[in-house]
């Protein structure tokens, strides 16, 4: 159970991790900051990968040596500009791919986070020496700079480590939550640190303490493993500018019981979270993150924001998508709880990724079906034609040895086996074991393959995604979904989060969207073009989650005009619609709402057969 206010007294242990430390050669070119400055001028930067391997290997001797106060300071500022031009260039090796990682993209995003947190350790160990050290040479303007320097490249590796949805590393919040706490209780935590960069308009950048400490808390109120990682990165682009906007105080100053409230626990190694219990909010280890100016702000931004779409990519960091802003404001709102309840039931399913890939498998399951009809009539009219066309003076029967012309089967022996005559007469060779359907499909990397569910709702699944797949996934991606005991049917999902466990098992969740499907072509205008640039494929959507009267179709061509006259085109024929709400999208697809236009409505006062029409159905 939680304390109460019996702790106000009471201060956390300094819970900063570091390295053990020996003695430095004394021939160590990281006792000589000039040393180092040539050091890192002389790097490889055209090799960044030689680059990356000097400094991590450097980075880390350096944080196991005894190195004086002072000197300590001046190179590990050194290093700031190598590690920003090494994780710059290797993020490309995990940014925008699919999921699960290959090694080598583990390996970059793993370099990425580790070159961070030696930075980070260095100020730790300068911060530590201040604090634990001798007070006649303490230096408060080092000690701040430090503070800051630490929770700056501890947020910076959060965020790599977000980026491919692994969770948080152990005691990132613990070491966080007690940086923020020491310059609060010293009342230093508001007191602005430049960044002392070589590129002009960073060294504007004014950040304290409280600034970069909310922007961790930040990042984490956003449910960042439902974020793919484009829109991530434009969150991490608007910190600066938001964390001003939130306020971390006593629950009692600021809970006012509004939406955009979260807590923490500044003794804890855990992220703010979206509520707390009554003895909790007593608790002086606990504090309010108040995000009320940014929600007021986002929904602004919202009435004003484009809808993001395949063909409409905003490359303006500093405005964010209607999309994203809309799976924002709805964390910060309230708790993202479930639904429907999680029942574990592992079973096979069928997948296959992207809403291209699906819509082909569909298209191609659909021209197999009429071939295969056509075939079909065609044998059976030659079935039937047959006597006309075949005698006994055929020479190819000439020699054939007739059977009982009724077999114990019940049929004529002679045609009973069709395979079997086949080969015999034409020299072919037929396999007596029909294949299993999907074993064609799994040679094909753009065919559905089995994938396992570890739970399931009845909203979608968690699905386990091994490194085997032939196809990787974002969050974001549509997903066709086939259960084995129905071969003719695929429905909807789209995966909604991504996360990496601990044991290097990647987990998806999927929400499936409707529980049918079928392709169509659709063209704006009131007749189907014949010119294929005026035609665009679409997935038709049905059953599940779409209502009656909520029709949906699926895009990852282009976006079109609300309330507009479009002729679909299905296997069935032509029907005229008209798109009635953008329901959602993103950068790989655009769900929307339709109705048919040329649905005819129901004649209410239609004129009746006789005088007692109305009374046959009451007598």
């Amino acid at each position: 159970m939680a304390d109460t206010n019996d702790n106000k007294g009471a201060q956390p242990r300094v819970e900063l991790s570091i390295p053990e430390q020996t003695a430095a050669p004394a021939d160590s070119f990281l006792l000589s900051s000039r040393e180092v400055r040539h050091w890192t001028e002389q790097l490889p930067v055209a090799n960044v990968g030689e680059t990356a391997r000097q400094v991590y290997k450097t980075l880390t001797s350096f944080n196991r040596m005894q190195i004086p106060t002072l000197v300590r300071a001046e190179v590990i500022e050194l290093f700031r500009e190598p590690v920003r031009y090494i994780n710059t260039n290797i993020t490309k090796h995990y940014l925008n791919v699919g999921f699960p990682l290959s090694p080598k993209a583990q390996k970059a995003a793993l370099l990425a986070t580790e070159l961070c947190n030696e930075i980070a350790i260095s100020y730790k160990i300068l911060f530590l020496e201040q604090v634990l050290g001798d007070e006649h040479n303490f230096n408060q303007k080092l000690v701040i700079v430090a503070a800051q320097r630490a929770l700056q490249y501890m947020k910076q590796r959060m965020f790599h480590n977000l980026l491919v949805y692994c969770d948080y590393q152990k005691g990132l919040w613990r070491e966080a939550h007690y940086l923020y706490a020491w310059a609060s209780q010293n009342h230093v935590h508001q007191i602005g640190v430049k960044d002392n960069s070589k590129f002009i308009w960073k060294r504007q950048s004014v950040q304290s303490i409280e600034d970069v400490y909310k922007g961790m808390l930040l990042i984490a109120t956003t449910s960042p493993y439902r974020l793919t990682q484009s829109h991530l990165r434009r969150v991490h682009d608007k910190l600066p500018e938001w964390s001003k906007l939130t306020e971390v105080g006593s629950i009692s100053d600021l809970d006012n019981h509004s939406a955009g409230i979260f807590y923490l626990n500044l003794w804890s190694d855990e992220p703010p979270k979206k509520s707390i219990s009554p003895a909790q909010s007593n608790d002086s280890r606990f504090r309010a993150f108040d995000l009320n100016a940014i929600l007021s702000e986002a929904r602004c931004e919202y009435e004003e924001a484009e809808w993001e779409s395949p063909t409409h990519l905003d490359h303006d960091h500093q405005h964010l998508s209607r999309s994203l802003l809309k799976s924002l404001i709805r964390g910060w709102n309230k708790s993202l709880e479930r639904k429907f309840a999680r029942n574990t039931l592992q079973h096979e399913l069928f997948a296959i990724v992207g809403l291209s890939n699906l819509l082909r498998l569909l298209e191609k399951n659909i021209e197999e079906a009429a071939e295969e009809q056509v075939t079909k009539k065609q044998e059976d009219q030659g079935a039937i034609n047959t006597s006309s066309r075949l005698t006994w003076n055929d020479s190819v029967f000439s020699t054939l040895a007739i059977a009982s012309p009724v077999s114990n089967q019940g049929g004529d022996s002679m045609f009973s086996d069709s395979s079997n005559l086949a080969s015999s007469l034409l020299g072919t060779t037929v396999d007596a074991d029909p294949q299993n359907m999907f074993d064609k499909l799994a040679r094909d990397p753009n065919a559905a393959f089995s994938v396992l569910t570890y739970n399931e709702s009845v909203e979608g699944y968690c699905l386990g995604w091994k490194e085997s797949y032939p196809m990787k996934v974002r969050v974001g991606d549509i997903l066709g979904i086939r259960s084995p005991n129905n071969p003719d049917e695929y429905s909807v999902a789209v995966a909604r989060w991504l996360k990496d466990t601990d044991e290097k098992q990647l987990y998806i969740g999927i929400q499936v969207l409707a529980s049918s499907c079928s392709p169509v072509t659709i063209t704006p205008g009131t007749k189907a073009s014949s010119n294929p640039q005026n035609q665009y494929r679409c997935l038709l959507m049905s059953g599940g989650g779409i209502e009656n009267e909520r029709r949906g179709i699926l895009t990852n061509t282009r976006a079109f005009e609300l309330n507009t006259i479009m002729t679909m085109v299905t296997e069935f024929g032509e029907h005229q619609i008209k798109l009635t709400k953008w329901v959602e999208s993103n950068n790989n697809f655009i769900h929307y709402y339709f109705s048919y236009a040329d649905a005819q409505p129901k004649e209410t006062n239609a004129k009746s057969g006789d005088d007692f029409q109305d009374l046959w159905h009451d007598l």
